[in-house]
């Protein structure tokens, strides 16, 4: 049986850049400018080189983001917005994008909730993709989504339209505060986040999982830091419980994405699936090995030079983007072997720190 192959590791194979676009046409620039954000967090994290291309070419534009409210933790410290609304339970999400008094609005999520939403604040000018006849709500609209490409080369598409040029800037995030969980001294923290808000397709199978983290533990002396969502809490607990050697679990009260930075900072490398931590890591520099089955890794391709990725290649069932895998012995993940895993990350680790 061949071993997962590595696809990418740390600069990757070249994948297709976005389409080279003209010059864009003088656009006077939005005096107030929303920037609706998606709704995964990756995408969050991808949408960051907009913020900052829209914040270096639009200097004197008032910039608004608006997204799920525990996403002004994972945003705190950037300078390149001016506010950040939280769309929570507290209003009607019109009634909180009407409140930026924008009148341009950049609409990255492709749904009929978020135009409406806009147009419904009253917001003039509403800019977003064609996708199920919702350009008829749209000012300006771009083409539908070519297929499996970076979020950060789609939501570069859309600087042409605020009259800039189209660039893709890296992602960034910034650490304010240090981590509130306590942390082992002169601990060799390795980050693990098996969890996938996508579902359960996504997660490499639990004993595959702990198997490779007591090869790592035995090997270079690894100390898993595990990784989640609050909705994920008790599953990080179980797992932690069937390790041999102590583990980290980040504090009770210390929930917030603004936590989870900081804990991923202090990491040497984190292994994870397809899922936020992976964007979280890659943006703030920090090495990562990560599991890809279902999903496309051309969806995510970002930052690759910090990034090594194992998937089974050869499968023809690859890329069928179910939540839940139809067949029983779930080959893109139970294929890949606990030792490939664990020698991923011991190389990634041993090139960030040589020994």
């Amino acid at each position: 049986m061949p071993c997962a192959r590595i696809l990418a590791e740390r600069g990757g194979p070249h994948l297709p850049l976005g389409p080279t676009l003209p010059m864009p046409r003088p656009i006077t620039p939005p005096a107030t400018l929303l920037v609706r954000l998606p709704n995964p967090l990756g995408d969050v994290v991808m949408a960051t080189p907009l913020l900052r291309s829209l914040r270096v070419g639009l200097p004197d534009t008032r910039i608004i983001v608006a997204g799920n409210a525990p996403y002004e933790a994972l945003l705190d410290g950037l300078d390149s917005f001016d506010r950040f609304l939280p769309l929570d339970r507290s209003a009607p999400h019109d009634q909180i994008l009407g409140q930026a008094q924008a009148d341009t609005a950049l609409l990255l999520p492709n749904s009929w909730s978020s135009v409406l939403a806009a147009r419904r604040a009253g917001i003039p000018r509403r800019i977003g993709r064609r996708n199920q006849m919702r350009q008829l709500l749209l000012q300006h609209s771009l083409p539908p989504i070519p297929g499996a490409t970076p979020m950060t080369e789609l939501y570069a598409d859309f600087l042409p339209s605020v009259g800039l040029q189209r660039e893709v800037l890296p992602a960034e995030l910034v650490v304010t505060a240090p981590p509130q969980t306590p942390l082992p001294d002169a601990a060799n923290l390795i980050g693990v986040a098996p969890g996938a808000a996508f579902g359960p397709s996504k997660s490499y199978p639990k004993e595959l999982l702990l198997t490779a983290l007591r090869e790592l533990h035995e090997q270079q002396d690894l100390i898993p830091l595990w990784l989640g969502s609050p909705n994920e809490r008790s599953m990080l607990e179980k797992y932690a419980q069937e390790l041999s050697f102590d583990s980290v679990l980040p504090a009770a009260n210390a929930t917030g994405l603004g936590e989870a930075k900081a804990l991923i900072a202090t990491c040497r490398a984190i292994l994870a699936m397809d899922n936020g931590a992976r964007h979280m890591a890659a943006a703030l520099k920090v090495p990562q090995v990560v599991i890809y089955g279902p999903t496309h890794p051309a969806w995510s391709a970002h930052a690759l030079e910090h990034t090594t990725i194992l998937r089974r290649d050869e499968l023809d069932c690859l890329n069928c983007h179910h939540k839940i895998c139809p067949k029983a012995d779930h080959p893109c993940m139970n294929q890949i072997k606990p030792s490939d895993v664990a020698d991923a990350v011991q190389r990634t680790v041993i090139v960030v720190v040589p020994e």
